[in-house]
């Protein structure tokens, strides 16, 4: 019995074998490449004439995993790179409306232009609608709740809020004979016993500057105030106005604060007509210039909306450099730096009659006597 052979080819099939892969690699590199840079075939209006329409992808990083992300209304399932990082491709170059939500906190909306084979960033966060408030008493029971001595008390701190934990009203003399004293309140009196910043508003720290220098167009905190700091970025004070100012390496500038290209009509368009007048500014600016880099043009600072309302007390939300806590008069506030389209800004807790402090990423309320630990994430059932 003979063992099977394998004819080789003839020199002739395998000639025209080659050519015809050859042919089709040939026909098929084009769309590879079309593909690759972002072009894809779109059948929007007329199905039996397909178009080739480019596009590109958005990187969406959120604070809150569970959170929804919507492009054009629509919900994505764009690809989880991070647990609190999405990226969606396949966008068609142009405007489009992001919005992330999730229930039981306020919804972060953008609106930012896609460019044709270019990924966007973008940075989300939702903030509690109901406001979380961790009581820290005086007192406490044996157990650690915390004692509250006045159901009045409770019903002024807890109208528009709610406790993270539980806690009892010892409004009796018997009840508050079996208490004890909470530690932690002693710990948290002594970090507003030791503030030494200025309570002075932003207003008003810049009107006194400038009847102290003869109506100078500059003001900054008073000389016992370390400005805020968070990374490279820095929050001063200018002309009466909140700025986030970027002062670590130009190569390294977040994406915020940049665009592609500039020009004043059309960056108004894209990117509203604050981000245009700003961009105008700082072409002619000595101390914060303009920085070009690779097709991006980017300042170096950025103002932060205030809504009309005068600055009581700012510092950066804690764990981040890309969100600020504000006091305004009439509430503690959450604002991005990001202006693009504009900056979103979210309540954290409603009010006048209370003071703000952050230690070791912690946020505390002094309110009268009391104090309270303001959390700002929404709590797991």
């Amino acid at each position: 019995m003979t063992e099977p052979t394998i004819r080789q080819l003839s020199l002739e099939k395998r000639s025209r074998f080659f050519w015809f892969l050859f042919g089709v690699f040939c026909m098929t590199l084009p769309l590879l490449i079309l593909y690759t840079t972002g072009h894809r075939l779109s059948f929007d209006g007329d199905a039996s004439t397909p178009n080739i329409v480019t596009t590109g992808g958005m990187y969406i990083s959120v604070l809150d995993e569970s959170a929804d992300i919507y492009v054009d209304e629509a919900l994505t399932r764009g690809s989880r790179l991070f647990r609190s990082a999405t990226y969606i491709q396949n966008i068609n170059a142009g405007m489009h409306r992001i919005h992330v939500q999730r229930d039981g906190a306020y919804t972060w909306v953008k609106e930012l232009p896609v460019e044709s084979q270019i990924v966007i960033e973008a940075g989300a966060f939702n903030m509690p609608e109901m406001p979380q408030l961790r009581p820290i008493t005086k007192y406490e029971t044996a157990n650690g709740e915390m004692a509250f001595l006045s159901d009045e008390t409770t019903a002024t701190y807890f109208t528009d809020a709610t406790s993270t934990e539980r806690y009892v009203v010892a409004s009796t003399s018997r009840a508050q004979r079996a208490l004890v004293l909470n530690e932690e309140y002693d710990f948290v009196a002594s970090l507003f016993a030791a503030t030494t910043t200025d309570t002075r508003s932003l207003w008003e720290r810049y009107t006194a500057g400038q009847q102290r220098f003869g109506f100078s167009t500059t003001s900054s905190r008073a000389a016992t105030n370390t400005p805020p700091v968070a990374g490279d970025t820095v929050l001063v004070e200018r002309d009466g106005e909140l700025y986030a100012r970027y002062i670590g390496d130009a190569k390294r500038l977040p994406y915020y604060y940049c665009i592609v290209n500039y020009d004043a009509s059309t960056t108004a368009a894209l990117y509203g007509e604050h981000v245009a007048k700003a961009f105008t500014y700082y072409r002619s600016s000595t101390t914060t210039p303009l920085v070009y880099q690779e097709g991006r043009v980017c300042r170096q600072e950025i103002r932060l909306d205030r809504h009309w309302q005068d600055v009581l007390w700012y510092g950066f939300f804690p764990g981040s450099s890309d969100l600020v806590l504000m006091q305004l008069e009439d509430g503690l506030y959450v604002t991005e730096i990001d202006d693009r389209a504009w900056q979103n800004t979210q309540l954290l807790y409603p009010g006048k009659r209370f003071k703000t402090l952050i230690e070791s990423n912690t946020i505390y309320l002094k309110m009268d006597d009391t104090f309270f630990e303001l959390v700002p994430e929404i709590a797991q059932k």
